[in-house]
């Protein structure tokens, strides 16, 4: 299995959750309001969000970071910064306190943006662009820099349609998503390279 591959499970507990059954429990719903093929749809990119989203998610045989530990300084509510947490803690190598840390992981300038890509003759929205950004460095307990601040920039597209609009909704809180998931994977990779 390639380390980049991905498993809807939060360490140590299994993906049947309660998000998980609510969602697929949703079908009847779902098939009353959309065409057959739009519930099936609507339901598949709903499971995948509520999954990962719902009940977490890891990277499968993920590489062991190079360093003894690190502290991840990143302000409350980053998405890139609480994966980092949660990779980190799962190979026993996060620290909580900034002071004495061997290595200090900082994340700033995370952003989204969500602009419109293309419209249709009678001028509604046919397709979005999502974007994400985000800045990771990294330096060592005396400040010495040992990754160069650089930005992750990721984007994702998707169609648009007024008639199924739970539907895109669902499709545009996965794909957030997964670019959440591509900024993790991208920055741990950076992190692999250090040698400490």
């Amino acid at each position: 299995m390639s380390r980049n591959s991905w498993v809807a499970s939060r360490p140590g507990k299994s993906w049947w959750c309660p998000v998980a059954w609510s969602t697929l429990l949703s079908e009847e719903k779902a098939m009353a309001l959309f065409p057959r093929r739009g519930a099936i749809q609507f339901l598949a990119i709903l499971a995948v969000a509520s999954l990962l989203g719902g009940c977490g998610f890891q990277l499968r045989d993920q590489a062991q970071l190079p360093f003894a530990a690190a502290y991840v300084d990143a302000p409350g509510g980053s998405a890139l910064g609480e994966g980092l947490r949660q990779s980190l803690r799962s190979q026993g190598k996060l620290v909580e306190m900034r002071e004495g840390a061997p290595v200090r992981i900082k994340v700033s300038g995370e952003a989204r943006q969500k602009n419109i890509l293309s419209l249709s003759g009678g001028g509604k929205v046919r397709e979005f662009r999502l974007e994400y950004r985000v800045d990771l460095s990294a330096y060592d307990a005396v400040g010495t820099q040992l990754i160069a601040p650089a930005q992750i920039h990721l984007t994702r597209e998707f169609s648009y349609n007024d008639d199924r609009v739970l539907a895109k909704e669902s499709e545009e809180a996965a794909l957030n998503l997964a670019m959440e998931q591509d900024a993790l994977r991208q920055a741990l990779r950076r992190l692999s390279y250090l040698k400490r």
